[in-house]
């Protein structure tokens, strides 16, 4: 691989041919972004709601349900070799895909402040406890920023880099924590933990509602990764060893450590096995890789709503921002609107997969894109106001997961009004 330098996030155009890798590389990007903090709480939180045998069971029927639904925006991804930004322009047409592309961007930041605030706060508690030194979370945040920016600034192979670094590293420290747990317990042990249900996580369905409404952002922006992808057949192994085997694996060896211990905390658990510096690195790399795709993904929607801006100025600007919300304290109020944003996203993917499939989408036409291309944009706000039903009425809900029922009703919405309207992308 030739040397990183800073580069082009090819944010308005397909990727080059001689950058493209593998499937297998791009399933590692994707499994260094899952593990991270806020996967860790999911996982351990499930284990401890429903238990170590019932736990298992959802993280599998989660893992192949987004599995299913990646491979699919992958090959879109893949096919096209565009950023999810530019096939939204292309399906809701230049000024219908503006508001949208802003509303990735917003999301993304904000987890990527989420994340820095966890980091920040988990770090400096572990170097206390590890060295006894004291660090404002504040510094630790600002420099982590620092450390996500530089590293984006470089593109995909950077990113690409760190993960086959990275991920080796962390599921090593990962399976030496669970080891560490079998020289108190055995299994039959962890499966005689009694479960503790929660209001949210009292039964399977529920629990693969809450994985797969948490994993949703990441799968309707998986073509950012999958064009680089060197053929759509690649998006197979890709989107089954990251959301089908790796990440319910990351869930269960962040959930085991936790059995043992009163806190849901991975971290936490880890260090009580004795496990700091490895606590610690895990806190870091993690989410190092994590915020650097949500920092890449946001530069790329930005980079479509002000296209004269050079890429990496872009995103220093993102990181600068995003870092700023996690500064000024964004993880105690923005939560609740980043789950409030969930109901607006996954329609998009349900609407770019249908137009794929129906050939509405044509990355190479010399046709210029429509300003607003009615069908999508209409399909999105009817899907869009039934997730605010069932959003303020759960028991609307039909498929059992609100991310799910907004896709569907965002599909069937669309192929109904695609074939009534005239307002088609021209291919």
């Amino acid at each position: 691989m030739a040397n990183v330098t800073p580069t082009s996030n090819h944010s308005r155009a397909p990727v080059p041919t001689h950058e493209l890798v593998s499937g297998w590389a791009i399933a590692t990007v994707i499994v260094g972004v899952g593990i991270t903090l806020p996967a860790f709480v999911i996982g351990a939180a499930v284990i401890r709601a429903l238990g170590l045998r019932d736990g298992v069971v959802a993280f599998a029927v989660g893992g192949a349900s987004t599995a299913l639904l990646a491979l699919l925006t992958m090959r879109v991804g893949a096919k096209t070799r565009a950023s999810t930004y530019s096939i939204v322009r292309r399906c809701f047409g230049v000024w219908g895909s503006q508001a949208l592309n802003v509303l990735l961007a917003l999301t993304l930041l904000g987890w990527y402040g989420v994340t820095a605030t966890l980091f920040g706060d988990a770090l400096g508690n572990s170097i206390r406890s590890v060295f006894a030194v004291s660090v404002s979370p504040l510094v630790l945040t600002a420099l982590g920023g620092v450390l996500m920016i530089v590293t984006t600034i470089f593109g995909f192979r950077a990113i690409d880099r760190l993960s086959r670094i990275a991920v080796p590293a962390l599921l090593t420290v990962l399976l030496f924590s669970v080891w560490r747990v079998f020289d108190d317990a055995n299994w039959s042990t962890l499966l005689a933990v009694p479960s503790t249900p929660t209001t949210n996580l009292s039964s399977i369905p529920a629990a693969v509602s809450v994985l797969v409404g948490s994993f949703i952002v990441g799968v309707t922006l998986t073509p950012d990764l999958a064009r680089f992808s060197r053929s759509p057949s690649e998006a197979v192994p890709a989107a089954i060893a990251s959301y089908g085997i790796g990440y319910p694996i990351i869930l269960l060896l962040a959930g085991l450590p936790v059995l043992l211990h009163t806190d849901n905390d991975l971290i936490s658990a880890m260090e009580a096995n004795g496990l700091g510096l490895a606590a610690l690195l895990v806190m870091v790399v993690a989410t190092w890789t994590t915020n650097v795709n949500n920092l890449y993904s946001a530069s790329l929607g930005v980079a479509r709503v002000v296209p004269a801006f050079p890429d990496w100025l872009i995103t220093v600007a993102c990181g600068v921002t995003g870092t700023g919300m996690a500064l000024a304290g964004i993880m105690n109020v923005f939560i609740p609107f980043l789950i409030f944003l969930g109901v607006f996203i996954p329609p998009i993917a349900g609407i770019y997969l249908t137009a794929h499939h129906r050939h509405d989408i044509d990355m190479d036409a010399v046709h210029p894109v429509p300003s607003i291309v009615w069908p999508a944009v209409i399909a999105w706000l009817v899907a869009s106001a039934w997730g605010l039903v069932v959003y303020f009425q759960p028991s609307l809900i039909i498929s059992g997961i609100p991310a799910i029922d907004t896709l569907v009703v965002a599909v069937v919405a669309y192929a109904v009004l695609a074939r009534l309207l005239p307002a088609r992308i021209p291919h």
